[in-house]
């Protein structure tokens, strides 16, 4: 995923305040395949998400957004 895809789905300042979040909910196996149930239906995955708390919001940004990704790529350097 992409942040243009978070992006689309949330908007360019939510993507960018849930990403600037200092202490999100950890990604976990489980929260990816929470998440990837609704990747079928993007209006599913923006209501589901929005329905969430918000540290827990913020860690669907970075699966969505494919920040975590980057992240643990970033990691292996």
């Amino acid at each position: 995923m992409t942040r243009w895809a978070a992006v689309k789905l949330w908007g360019d300042e939510v993507v960018a305040l849930a990403l600037e979040e200092p202490e999100p909910d950890p990604v976990t196996a489980e929260l990816v395949q929470e998440a990837q149930t609704y990747l079928g239906s993007p209006g599913a995955l923006r209501s589901w998400a929005l329905a969430l708390p918000w540290p827990r919001f913020c860690a669907v940004v970075r699966i969505v957004s494919g920040t975590t990704l980057s992240e643990a790529l970033d990691g292996d350097e």
